[in-house]
């Protein structure tokens, strides 16, 4: 008797020291140095999720001074140990609703950090790599909706966030910037951030948990048209295996002859001219440069200059040269809702909206218009071309599905959901998504909070969600998004167009209509980096 009660108060004694251990072991995975290329960082346990994260990680030198206008260097070593505690500064951007309002971490020119969150247990972990969206001009990795600590701890993944440069500090093209630089490109910087960023993360992932060959990106918006590019980047090649473009496109590019007549332009008028020009503008203080570029509404794009970029990267797509991945893509199903409801486009006359639409298309293209979005069926003109902007902007997302579907798998969806107050009004409409996607479905500062502010919202929200981030870990970490008796998604062909339709009560695959195939083919014959000002900037 004596014995049995020894075996099983040592039984007890084994559980209990294997617990503590396990605890000790998620403790020390926080709170112990982490050895990077530079040195060690020391990072913090989430508060309300069981992941380590680390915070304000520099993955570039900054770039200021002579480094401005030029392509990232590799961080420099630093000695001791690095406080990874706390998100790094946005780069310097305009301080608006759409880009979170006042930023409680500062902007900064030095701003190229990233963020890692892990899951609070021993293994290798697939990687995301998240870039942000804001049109290239705004926008930061510190945004509540972007917190990769619910995704992490509940899918078992490791999730990168980063800064890169934006405005006039990441997308300016020059002459002179091209002739100095050894491979005679400019303009690019923001995108040569994001390289540099995935290099750090290849060389350095795998003592943060996460596997450095199995990496996949994914962006909204500027963030999704950043994704195609790096489809398309020979840089690129081999620092990822799977891809997600939420929002995106892929030719929304613009020739690098462009960008240098704008940027000899904008060094005119901020009285930088001749051989110093460069020089000139490197001297002026980060923040009177941004006040400039603001001044003199400098259009802001990426580039295709044969480095970088060697053609638009939708081309390069089409012949089969591109980095070939499995890819997931999609848009929201009202994504211009939010832009043009909330600036009053329902109050203009019929008659200023067909002249606003006549001057942008052309006569041609207009009569052409009216034939696919008859007033009997789509209303009045403020209604129709409400939905038809939209739909130009989810031709964005069917251009790149068709052709890539042609060399790997693609996963097409449509974001529909749509549950809370005004949604019958502002519809699904872009970056909606971005919550459901990292879990974050209540929150307290973004600009999304006008929408996921409430707890009533956030409960309805919460069975899209997880289904959701259960598809896009599913499709990191094996390039397919099926699994965890999820409903089934079928991978889209030319042949048997669908997409899922990811809304509540019911996510379904549904074929794209045939007449709806003939509106997309429409907005994909447009060459829309002709019509500045109709759909919004290049990179919106």
């Amino acid at each position: 008797m004596r014995g049995n009660f020894i075996k099983i108060i040592a039984k007890i004694l084994f559980l209990v020291l294997l617990l503590l251990g396990g605890s000790v072991l998620a403790q020390e995975l926080c709170s112990q140095p982490v050895m990077t290329t530079e040195g060690k960082v020391v990072g913090t346990t989430d508060s309300k999720y069981s992941v380590c994260a680390w915070l304000g990680i520099p993955y570039a030198q900054p770039p200021v001074g002579e480094l401005r206008f030029r392509a990232p260097q590799p961080p420099q070593a630093h000695s001791g140990i690095l406080e990874a505690k706390e998100f790094g500064p946005a780069c310097i951007q305009e301080k608006s609703f759409f880009s979170g309002g006042k930023s409680i971490y500062g902007y900064s020119e030095d701003c190229l950090t990233l963020n890692i969150w892990r899951p609070k247990k021993k293994g290798k972990f697939p990687v995301m790599f998240w870039i942000h969206g804001g049109g290239y001009t705004g926008g930061a990795s510190n945004y509540e909706m972007y917190n990769g600590a619910r995704l992490s701890a509940e899918q078992e993944v490791v999730v990168v966030s980063i800064n890169y440069r934006l405005n006039i500090f990441g997308f300016f093209a020059h002459p002179q910037a091209s002739e100095e630089d050894p491979h005679h490109s400019s303009g690019n910087y923001g995108l040569l951030d994001q390289i540099q960023a995935l290099k750090w993360v290849k060389n350095n992932i795998e003592n943060f948990g996460g596997a450095p060959e199995n990496i996949t990106i994914f962006g909204e918006s500027a963030g999704g048209v950043s994704v195609c590019a790096l489809l398309a980047s020979p840089l690129a090649k081999g620092l990822f295996q799977q891809a997600i473009i939420e929002s995106g496109a892929c030719d929304l590019f613009y020739p690098i002859e462009k960008g240098f007549k704008y940027g000899e332009k904008f060094a005119e008028q901020v009285g930088c001219e001749g051989k110093e020009a460069l020089s000139c503008l490197r001297k002026i203080p980060a923040k009177k440069l941004f006040q400039k570029y603001k001044a003199n509404k400098l259009p802001i794009s990426a580039y295709i200059d044969g480095y970088v970029l060697p053609e638009l990267p939708l081309e390069s797509i089409r012949k089969g040269e591109f980095n070939q991945v499995p890819v997931m893509v999609g848009n929201n199903r009202d994504e211009m809702n939010l832009f043009l409801i909330p600036a009053g486009f329902y109050l203009l006359p019929g008659f200023v909206i067909k002249s606003v639409l006549k001057k942008a298309l052309g006569k041609e293209l207009y009569q052409q218009l009216n034939q696919l979005y008859p007033r009997s069926k789509f209303g009045r003109p403020a209604k129709r071309t409400l939905i038809g902007a939209s739909e130009a902007f989810c031709s964005r997302g069917f251009m790149p599905a068709e052709e890539l579907s042609r060399f790997v798998p693609v996963y097409y969806y449509q974001f529909d959901w749509d549950d809370y107050p005004l949604g019958k009004l502002l519809g699904a409409f872009h970056g909606l998504e971005i919550p459901f996607v990292f879990g974050n479905t209540r929150l307290k500062r973004d600009s999304l909070r006008i929408v996921m502010g409430t707890k009533k919202v956030a409960k309805k929200a919460e069975p899209l969600a997880k289904v959701m981030m259960s598809y896009w870990a599913n499709f990191a970490k094996k390039g397919n998004p099926n699994g965890d008796n999820l409903p089934q998604w079928i991978s889209y062909h030319q042949e048997n167009r669908q997409r899922i339709h990811l809304d509540l009560p019911e996510i379904e695959m549904k074929p794209i209509s045939p007449d709806q195939l003939e509106r997309y083919r429409f907005w994909a014959s447009i060459d829309v980096s002709k019509l500045e000002g109709f759909l919004g900037t290049p990179a919106n």
